[in-house]
């Protein structure tokens, strides 16, 4: 009965480690998921005008801003690419509202 309380134990013990072991894992995976999220204006509302002249800004500025460096602190982040319409490959529309056919 002795030896038999033992070895419970023991597996008790081996089941915490692993469990420990488990939890420190998902903390880590957890923290690399938070680290792709998408960064959010926080500033107030941007006025149509204002916000077109910055992204003409952005897309003639950068010859190819997906080649940056990137940082923790997000200030040499790579952009994402600008999408483009399905059918004809063109920036600036989608496939739904593409003029070529």
């Amino acid at each position: 009965l002795i030896k038999g309380a033992e070895e419970i134990l023991h597996k008790n013990v081996l089941i915490k480690a692993r469990v420990k072991e488990l939890k420190e894992q998902l903390a880590e995976i957890t923290k690399r998921k938070g680290r792709k999220r998408k960064r959010i204006q926080t500033g107030g509302t941007i006025e149509y005008g204002t916000a077109a002249l910055y992204v003409a800004a952005e897309v003639s500025g950068a010859s190819n801003p997906r080649k940056k460096v990137g940082s923790r602190d997000g200030a040499n982040r790579a952009l994402p690419a600008q999408r483009r319409c399905g059918n004809c490959g063109e920036a600036g529309h989608n496939a739904r509202t593409c003029k070529k056919d």
